[in-house]
C-alpha cells in the first residue's frame, strides 16, 4: 500500500511521448558520446534509471583524481578572455560593448574549442520568421486548389524558407548569459561533457546529473533543480 502511494506522488518531467522521448535519447547519446540499445531505451522510465545507464557506459569510473572538467573549461575560457594572468571565478562575464552577441560567442568558441550555444539565443524576428514559414506551409494546401497546390505550395515553401535562412544567417542574436566566470565554466563543462572526457577530464556523478537534467530542461522546460531520480519521463 505504501509503495502504491509513493508511485502516485512521483512527478513527471513532462515528456508527452510524441517523439520527444526519441529526441531525448538522441540528445543523451550526442552529449555523452554513448549509444543506447533499443531495449535499454524502452525500459527506461525514470530519471534515475537513465542516469545509471549513462554512467555505466562512460569510460572509466567516477573519481576525485584526474583533471577536473570545470577547471579545464575555466582555463580555456580564462585564456580566451584575458590571455596572460587569471580572472577570478567570481568575476561576472558580460558582452563587450565592441562586439555583437554572435561575434563574441564565435570568438570564444574558436579560442576555447568549446561549444557555447547557451550564451545567446535567436532574435525575436528570426523566431517569428521560423514559425511563419511553418504556418505558411500548412495554410498553402488549404488556400490553393488543383495543380496550384503543388506549384504554389512549393513556391511558398521555398520563399518562406529562404527568408528565414537569410534572417538566421544575418541575425546577431541576443546575449542571455547572466553569471560569473565560475558559472560559465560549469555550464561549459556540462555542454562539452564528451569532449572534455575524451581529453582526459575526470567525470563525477554530479557532472552527469547536471548535464542530463540540463538536456531534459531544454526539451521540457521543467526546472532542472527540481528533478529527482524517482521522477518519470512520461
Amino acid at each position: 500500500m505504501s509503495n502504491k502511494n509513493i508511485n502516485q506522488n512521483v512527478k513527471s518531467v513532462g515528456i508527452v511521448g510524441d517523439g520527444d522521448d526519441v529526441e531525448l535519447i538522441e540528445d543523451f547519446e550526442a552529449a555523452f558520446q554513448i549509444a543506447f540499445a533499443n531495449e535499454e531505451a524502452e525500459n527506461i522510465t525514470t530519471l534515475g534509471q537513465a542516469f545509471e545507464v549513462i554512467c555505466s557506459k562512460l569510460p572509466n569510473t567516477p573519481s576525485q583524481q584526474g583533471k577536473c572538467m570545470t577547471a579545464m573549461a575555466y582555463y580555456r575560457l580564462n585564456r580566451a578572455l584575458k590571455g596572460n594572468g587569471k580572472i577570478k571565478l567570481t568575476n561576472r562575464v558580460s558582452l563587450p560593448d565592441c562586439k555583437s552577441p554572435r561575434s563574441f560567442q564565435q570568438y570564444l568558441e574558436e579560442r576555447t574549442g568549446l561549444s557555447l550555444g547557451f550564451l545567446t539565443t535567436e532574435s525575436v524576428w528570426v523566431t517569428f520568421l521560423f514559425w511563419f514559414q511553418l504556418v505558411s506551409w500548412i495554410i498553402a494546401p488549404i488556400v490553393l486548389t488543383g495543380v496550384n497546390v503543388y506549384i504554389g505550395g512549393i513556391a511558398i515553401a521555398l520563399v518562406s524558407h529562404s527568408f528565414w535562412r537569410i534572417a538566421d544567417n544575418a541575425d546577431q542574436r541576443v546575449w542571455i548569459f547572466d553569471g560569473t566566470l565560475g558559472d560559465l565554466s560549469q555550464q561549459a563543462s556540462a555542454s562539452n561533457f564528451a569532449e572534455l572526457v575524451s581529453l582526459g577530464g575526470n567525470w563525477k556523478e554530479s557532472d552527469v546529473w547536471k548535464t542530463m537534467t540540463a538536456i531534459i530542461h531544454e526539451i521540457t522546460e521543467f526546472p532542472a533543480e527540481e528533478m529527482k531520480p524517482e521522477m518519470k519521463f512520461i
